[in-house]
């Protein structure tokens, strides 16, 4: 799956893009975004995946976006699908 961070715009959003492989990737992923803030929660299970918008495909990169959360922190970016 392709995740993004949230940024204050589209275009450096989608510059942060990267491919994880699975759920545990995508975790250990935001694990190492949040270190150099001593994030101290327990990030696999605070961690939340929904579908965002409308739930159509997005016609700007074809992805049917999935927002990312996390508990006590807010959100953290989006997916390309369900994880």
């Amino acid at each position: 799956m392709k995740f993004r961070e949230h940024r204050g715009g589209y275009d450096d959003s989608m510059a942060t893009a990267v491919d994880v492989a699975d759920r545990a990737a995508l975790v250990a992923h935001i694990k190492g975004l949040l270190a150099p803030f001593e994030f101290r929660g327990d990030i696999a299970a605070g961690l939340h995946v929904a579908a965002y918008g409308s739930n159509q495909i997005d016609p700007r990169n074809g992805w049917h976006t999935h927002i990312v959360t996390l508990q006590d922190y807010g959100v953290l970016g989006f997916t390309d699908g369900p994880c």
